[in-house]
């Protein structure tokens, strides 16, 4: 890859050990431009999941405030949608920083699987 310009006409990136077209569709294997394979379900079974999920978190937390009836519960479970909200979000954002990412990221999981503990041995008093 003498020129740097990848299939679709842009200049390639150097991503994750090699070239990528700037589209991020090709990968530069030494000798061609090979399409990159991608998940066959797409990222709509992703994001429908993740729907899911956070609907189900709103659900149990609108029922435990409802049923409870405290001001208390309220507070206490926005502050942990608000805390894995933010966990989520500097999950994500730190995708591409290389080693300096992934520690970060171990260290996000560390803290959900920690807040998940705590919040399993210390449950709202009902």
């Amino acid at each position: 890859m003498a020129t740097g310009i990848g299939p679709d006409g842009l200049p390639a990136v150097f991503e994750g050990g090699g070239w990528v077209s700037h589209d991020r569709r090709y990968r530069w294997n030494g000798a061609a431009w090979t399409p990159i394979k991608t998940s066959a379900a797409g990222p709509w079974l992703s994001r429908a999941g993740v729907l899911v999920l956070f609907l189900a978190v709103a659900g149990y937390a609108v029922y435990t405030i409802v049923s409870n009836e405290a001001e208390y519960s309220a507070g206490y479970f926005v502050g942990v949608v608000a805390f894995f909200a933010l966990l989520f979000v500097v999950y994500r954002a730190v995708a591409r920083w290389g080693c300096f990412g992934m520690a970060i990221r171990g260290a996000t999981i560390a803290l959900a699987l920690l807040k998940i503990l705590t919040l399993l041995r210390h449950p709202l008093p009902g």
